[in-house]
């Protein structure tokens, strides 16, 4: 009869094979790719990804000030106006009548039963 200690082990083995032949074939789609592109190393790569990105920021930022329409005075100045206006509109909701005589009827849900 088998024991179980004997299945653990076979358990066991079959495991850390399994893993190993993983880490191989994981490692040898790695060098696969890094041949297609050309070859570079995970430093290469990381520092390319790096440029590129700060190139991208630098690069947005300057096409934000240069197309933006107006200046950021006359921005926070629009800005401020919306929260105003936004604020005053929700106050006069708030301190209308709540006993639905203003608000339209609700439209029924076409998946209510009636």
């Amino acid at each position: 009869m088998v024991s179980v200690k004997d299945l653990q082990d076979v358990v066991d083995d079959l495991k850390g094979t399994a893993s190993k032949k993983a880490a191989d074939w994981i490692g040898e789609s790695r060098g696969q790719v890094r041949e297609a592109i050309g070859g570079h190393s995970d430093g290469a790569l990381f520092g390319m990804l790096t440029v590129g990105l700060i190139v991208g920021c630098l690069a947005g930022a300057a096409i934000a000030l240069l197309l933006t329409p107006f200046s950021g005075v006359e921005a926070r100045r629009r800005l401020s106006e919306q929260v105003e206006k936004v604020q005053k509109q929700r106050e006069s909701e708030m301190a209308a009548p709540t006993n639905g005589s203003t608000r339209p009827a609700p439209t029924p849900s076409p998946y209510s039963v009636t």
